[in-house]
């Protein structure tokens, strides 16, 4: 039974949250984005989402090519006749690593230089420890991730037929398009609707020389406009 790997974020993984996975498809920038907007708080190894895709994910694989590397020896091909070698076939570790290794870390000189692993539980003491910096490790493991996936991305590309199949099964979101509001205050329309009847206009001043209110329409909005003149 497969392991259960928490999410990038934190917690658990979600499919309603592209960030807290990586996509066998995803492209070299949103695998840096969503690793860089990982949970991965320095010397903190409980539900480290970028930590446990290392152990899970990343250190396998390379133990797998580096168990391949060692069977086939000085042959260029499998024993089922595939050619082996390039990048698709390396461990994750740099160059210069001693052998054994299966996941390196780079750091700059003067922080003191590349680390380098053989096992999961060297890195996560190391991470613990804080000798790995969040930072140089979530720059590793982008770069394995992104040479893990290269050659599928590149396969999906020259693959009209998966393209295809892939569009129709998840097709491209349809953004909803917005509905105009039209708002208009109470106040506004009453104010609007009294000028046009005549109500709250000063007629011209009498020969008293005083003016005064117009007096309600006796329309259907007599009775609404009497609070409003402070008639009775």
């Amino acid at each position: 039974m497969n392991a259960m790997v928490p999410g990038l974020a934190g917690g658990k993984m979600s499919s309603s949250d592209p960030d807290s996975k990586i996509d066998f498809l995803d492209p070299p920038d949103a695998v840096r984005r969503k690793i860089k907007k990982a949970f991965c708080e320095e010397g903190n190894v409980a539900d480290n989402g970028v930590l446990a895709f290392v152990e899970a994910v990343l250190i396998p694989i390379s133990e797998l090519r580096l168990e391949r590397a060692a069977r086939r020896a000085n042959s260029s091909t499998s024993p089922d006749g595939e050619v082996l070698g390039g990048d698709e076939q390396k461990s994750f570790a740099s160059g210069g690593a001693p052998p054994g290794t299966v996941f390196s870390v780079h750091r700059d000189e003067k922080y003191g230089g590349p680390m380098h692993f053989s096992t999961y539980d060297a890195l996560r003491d190391a991470f613990e420890k804080r000798d790995v910096h969040p930072k140089d490790l979530k720059g590793a493991v982008a770069d394995a991730i992104v040479s893990l996936l290269a050659p599928i991305r590149k396969r999906f590309e020259e693959n009209k037929e998966w393209q295809a199949v892939t569009e129709l099964a998840y097709p491209a979101p349809v953004p909803e398009k917005k509905k105009k509001k039209v708002r208009m205050s109470i106040s506004s329309l009453t104010v609007r609707r009294l000028r046009e009847i005549g109500v709250g206009e000063s007629v011209s001043p009498s020969s008293t020389g005083k003016g005064k209110e117009r007096e309600p329409s006796k329309d259907g909005w007599s009775n609404e406009c009497q609070h409003y003149t402070g008639t009775n």
